[in-house]
């Protein structure tokens, strides 16, 4: 049966990439996700027209995803891990650096359907910076949350022998396959492989 809607967002996880072993190393824990915000990246299809009529049609690109993630605090062992924060043994504080590069990652999460939960993994993501909000407490204070952008672009694997170029996939829980389901969010599943190692070079 169809999906008729959306809702809910939860179990949001990440797992970096590994540039020595070409695989998403263990996944952690993202917590207290709001809202995951993403805009389509690329050209759109045009026409070319001749005889009065379209003689042709230009496929589209795909660029991806833009956005952001909101989350109600973005943890200090996130932004070390997704933004090259600094943690500093002896003063205890982490810092911001300039010249830091983030890494790419993986991206999982789970929402809500009117037929079930559903599971996306968003491949080769970076983030950069969130902004920094905050408001006197009042009689009915308001939770500052934060956003994390996120660029998010595809990845090759090799796939049934062929090297193609992936972006994100998703699967719906049902009662055939649980097993699979549970085993989505356990590690960074990629096309015709659940452990990920099946990247191309």
């Amino acid at each position: 049966m169809a999906r008729k809607v959306r809702f809910g967002l939860k179990n949001t996880k990440y797992a970096l990439w590994n540039d020595q072993t070409s695989t998403y190393g263990a996944v952690n824990e993202l917590p207290w996700a709001v809202q995951l915000a993403l805009s389509t990246e690329g050209g759109d299809g045009s026409d070319f027209y001749a005889d009065d009529g379209v003689c042709f049609t230009f496929a589209g690109t795909n660029g991806g995803y833009s956005g952001d993630l909101e989350v109600s605090n973005i943890p200090d062992t996130v932004r070390a891990d997704l933004l090259g924060e600094i943690v500093d043994s002896v003063t205890g504080v982490q810092f911001e650096t300039t010249d830091a590069e983030p890494p790419q990652f993986a991206l999982i999460t789970e929402m809500q359907t009117d037929e079930g939960p559903m599971g996306y993994v968003f491949y080769n993501c970076k983030a950069s910076r969130p902004e920094i909000n905050a408001n006197t407490k009042t009689d009915n204070p308001d939770v500052d949350t934060e956003s994390l952008p996120i660029r998010i672009t595809s990845q090759e694997f090799t796939y049934s022998g062929v090297k193609q170029k992936f972006v994100q996939g998703h699967i719906q829980k049902d009662t055939e396959n649980a097993a699979l389901y549970s085993a989505f969010f356990a590690g960074v599943v990629t096309p015709g492989n659940g452990g990920g190692s099946n990247l191309s070079a």
